[in-house]
């Protein structure tokens, strides 16, 4: 998966990128998970040297060893002076679910590091702050049953759902993420960002209805955006090349008027 050992992890690199799409991954979520969106990438994006990075949470993946941070805050710290240590490039940040509330914060952070976000996708997220929300408190659930509904989603192999030695080892992990994401969507000091920001959620997310689309508006005083797919929770990675093309075609409009004040 790269070289890079910190959070961010090179997926597909590509020698002078004119953009760097970051994915940010699910509460429990490594950044092999977007490994399957290289095949897609070229047809996506013909005119653009794309490089496709994604983030490797403490306590995640190879990093499975460190304790999983609880504030979302510190997640993308560490993941912005990471970019900064990369050469050059516009940014796309693509956060799914948790990875929402990280990129939003990465989002956030990027000016004062001197990066440049282009775009802000958030997919199966509700918006921090959002009044329409009802409070979860499923970090609390007993494992067993914690385990079932993370496993009713489709984010877990199934090969692995039936392994109790594996799900000892993963669950406490999944468990901060969620707790983590939980306190950081019912925080009430206002997110404020200046990019554009692009929301995509499935018809049948059981998680996340059509409405949470709204308040990511309210965040931003840059355009916002809302796509409509098919499928559940997971349909990033289960079909990743119309989304791909969706966010390819948002990101020309965007530059153009970044560049030349149009």
């Amino acid at each position: 998966m790269g070289v890079h050992r910190g959070s961010v992890r090179t997926v597909a690199h590509t020698e002078r990128p004119g953009l760097r799409l970051l994915g940010l991954p699910h509460s429990g979520g490594r950044a092999e998970n977007f490994a399957g969106w290289r095949a897609a990438l070229p047809a996506a994006f013909p005119a653009t040297a794309v490089e496709l990075c994604a983030a490797q949470y403490p306590g995640h993946g190879d990093r499975l060893a460190e304790p999983p941070r609880e504030a979302v805050g510190a997640i993308a710290e560490e993941i912005v002076a990471d970019l900064t240590r990369l050469p050059p490039a516009d940014l796309l940040l693509f956060g799914h679910s948790f990875g929402s509330a990280v990129a939003c914060e990465v989002a956030r952070r990027c000016p004062g590091a001197g990066l440049d976000v282009v775009l802000l996708a958030v997919s199966g997220a509700w918006a921090p702050g959002d009044p329409a929300r009802t409070p979860r408190d499923e970090h609390l659930l007993p494992d067993e049953e914690l385990w079932k509904r993370l496993v009713a989603l489709g984010g877990i192999d199934p090969d692995i759902a039936s392994q109790t030695e594996l799900r000892d080892l993963l669950l406490p992990a999944m468990r901060a993420d969620i707790a983590t994401h939980e306190r950081y969507l019912a925080c009430q000091d206002p997110v404020r960002l200046h990019c554009d920001v692009h929301v995509c959620i499935a018809r049948g997310d059981p998680l996340v209805p059509l409405r949470a689309g709204r308040h990511w508006a309210r965040l931003t005083t840059g355009n916002t955006s809302l796509d409509i797919g098919h499928g559940g929770h997971f349909h990033v990675f289960d079909d990743p090349a119309p989304l791909l093309e969706n966010l390819a075609r948002r990101i020309p409009v965007h530059t153009k008027r970044r560049r030349f004040g149009a």
